[in-house]
């Protein structure tokens, strides 16, 4: 298992591993949830993460493809 640095998503301070890997336009990140930019409040992986709510798109708003 290699780590890979923090997750690439604001406010997200998990670690990346080879083993938990998502990702997404050259980054790195924890979760799909995270690589996919949440989408409809997709959770982050980890429980009680800020990132879900910090990075939820506006209604209508397009999302990362691919997740």
């Amino acid at each position: 298992m290699a780590e890979l640095g923090t997750c690439a998503c604001t406010g997200c301070e998990h670690e990346v591993t080879s083993d938990n890997a998502a990702l997404s336009e050259g980054q790195a990140f924890c979760c799909s949830g995270c690589a996919a930019g949440h989408p409809d409040g997709m959770p982050c992986a980890h429980q009680d993460c800020p990132c879900t709510e910090l990075n939820r798109p506006p209604s209508g708003e397009l999302t990362r493809e691919g997740f």
